[in-house]
């Protein structure tokens, strides 16, 4: 198997997983249904992965968390106004669960509930995961010349609020969560750059 193929091997696997995981969660996934899903011999998935379901859930929350992590630099360096990237990054969401059916949702915080406090690996891949995530948003508040304290208490909330609008959004097959969370957001953060502006 050449690296290139092999690299696409792995990708396909963590790819399959993260969807899984957003739609049904981990422990109602099988490894046979990630074989079916990713078209990947169950070999090959031991070749990557040679702990199997778990090492390839923490692979995949790593891999979901390097995504949703370059989305938010992109919509980062298209808007360096934190405010109104922040709502792009939330009207992300609400268009995929709109586009999904509410299906879909955040994988890390899936797996987080499940099995972070039962499996070490997973735990550690999720703590990595959202601080990944937080870090995006940190950069961001601190660009503004926001203190970097305040902007990781300010994207501690902006995190734990829309990993549980995401949920509510679920429960409600309803994106009106999303919004209430998004508008909200964007007034603390807008309160805390003009806060700033005016030291």
């Amino acid at each position: 198997m050449s690296y290139g193929k092999s690299e696409q091997t792995r990708k396909r696997l963590m790819q399959a997983m993260s969807r899984l995981l957003q739609s049904q969660g981990f422990h109602a996934t099988g490894i046979q249904q990630i074989l079916r899903e990713s078209g990947i011999p169950k070999g090959s998935l031991y070749y990557h992965f040679p702990q199997g379901k778990a090492e390839l859930a923490a692979g995949s929350v790593e891999n979901s968390a390097e995504i949703v992590s370059q989305i938010l630099s992109e919509i980062t360096l298209a808007e360096s106004d934190p405010v109104e990237a922040l709502r792009i990054f939330c009207d992300f969401y609400i268009e995929e669960l709109e586009r999904e059916n509410f299906t879909l949702g955040c994988p890390i915080a899936t797996i987080t509930l499940e099995a972070a406090a039962i499996n070490d690996q997973i735990h550690q891949a999720c703590k990595r995961g959202f601080a990944k995530m937080s870090a995006g948003f940190i950069d961001l508040l601190v660009g503004q010349g926001i203190p970097a304290t305040r902007a990781s208490e300010l994207a501690t909330f902006a995190l734990a609020s829309i990993e549980g609008a995401l949920i509510l959004c679920k429960a409600q097959r309803s994106t009106q969560p999303l919004v209430t969370i998004r508008d909200n957001l964007s007034s603390q953060v807008a309160g805390a750059v003009s806060e700033q502006k005016n030291i």
